[in-house]
């Protein structure tokens, strides 16, 4: 078993070996009570007027306030159960005891599906299983049957993505979170400003605060930490971005999570 404790953090960009063998040890199981979390997400065109999160709808994402059962439909007749396109969809979030939740559903086209379990949180969505393509063939979105909030997105770009890119996650409750890498990458010509907001929900009418706040470019920047940031259970972290006009913007963090 390697060490936990034996990793060195020297702010650089470039993993040591140590830390090479943490990551590969967490990913593995071997150390009982961690596990890790990678989030990546992408806005395909980021406005100038406000910050939007980077996710599949391409606005500042909606939170939601209470759980709910989820209406799960495509807009293309061929991602349904014995379709050429997406047939089932893994749906990962969290319950309203801000527990892990999965649940697997069956396509059927343009019509809506509805799971039996009530999410709080969705923070990711994958095509299991397809048809002769590959993956979804329509855009397949993920929406509150009471609220009526989309809070999950599987696009479509010339080929489907097979999931959800969305750069927002809750601690489960029982865990606690520490953060380790922060990247952005914003498209040719154009400048984008980053910023990770964080709200913990163990606090009443909690707010949200700026945990990171940097700028890109045209090209890709990483900034890795080593658990210098620590968040409780049940707080949430949303990257977001700001564009110069309006254009693609990408980015992600890697967290890992340890057992209360």
């Amino acid at each position: 078993m390697s060490d936990c404790n034996n990793v060195n953090t020297t702010g650089s960009t470039t993993p040591s070996s140590a830390e090479i063998d943490f990551y590969l040890a967490v990913a593995k199981g071997d150390f009982t009570g961690y596990s890790n979390v990678s989030k990546f997400g992408r806005n395909p065109s980021v406005k100038s007027a406000d910050y939007e999160t980077l996710w599949d709808g391409s606005n500042l994402y909606p939170w939601p306030t209470a759980a709910e059962t989820l209406s799960v439909v495509s807009d293309d007749a061929d991602d349904t159960s014995a379709g050429t396109g997406a047939r089932t969809i893994e749906i990962q979030g969290l319950d309203s005891s801000w527990n892990v939740l999965t649940e697997t559903v069956t396509m059927n086209g343009s019509t809506p599906v509805v799971t039996t379990g009530l999410f709080l949180r969705v923070y990711r969505a994958r095509v299991v299983t397809a048809g002769s393509s590959g993956t979804n063939e329509g855009t397949i979105t993920f929406t509150n049957t009471t609220s009526s909030n989309v809070i999950a997105q599987i696009n479509v770009d010339n080929s489907g993505f097979g999931q959800t890119l969305m750069a927002c996650y809750t601690i489960p409750a029982g865990k606690t979170g520490y953060l380790i890498n922060f990247d952005f990458s914003s498209s040719k010509d154009n400048e984008h400003t980053f910023r990770l907001l964080t709200r913990d929900n163990t606090v009443t009418d909690a707010a949200w605060n700026t945990k990171e706040f940097a700028s890109a470019r045209g090209g890709f920047n990483d900034f890795r930490k080593w658990a210098i940031q620590k968040y409780t259970e049940k707080s949430d972290l949303d990257l977001q971005a700001i564009a110069s006009s309006a254009s693609a913007a990408s980015g992600g963090f890697e967290l890992i999570l340890i057992d209360n």
